[in-house]
């Protein structure tokens, strides 16, 4: 359980700090590639149910400093999930 929570916290530091990283980096001329977005879109789906009308779409957006800084927490996941609870 220790290690899901870890993943979940740390890719979800990623997408934060990528997202700052990304921004700051963008009036940055050599840096400005880290600002590349790419969009994720699902066509919103309506379902009319016999007591509520439910809807589901995603709309969202991911730079590049995102998606590297994902696959960096991957990796580094379990090394931060083995370093909790040690005793030094």
């Amino acid at each position: 359980m220790k290690k899901v929570i870890v993943y979940i916290l740390t890719i979800l530091a990623a997408l934060l700090f990528g997202g700052v990283l990304g921004n700051v980096c963008a009036d940055i001329s050599t840096l400005s590639w880290l600002d590349i977005t790419l969009p994720l879109h699902v066509d919103a789906r309506e379902f009319h149910l016999y007591i509520a009308d439910v809807t589901f779409g995603i709309d969202s957006k991911f730079n590049i400093a995102q998606l590297i800084l994902t696959i960096i927490a991957i990796f580094i996941a379990p090394k931060i999930s083995s370093m909790i609870g040690k005793k030094g």
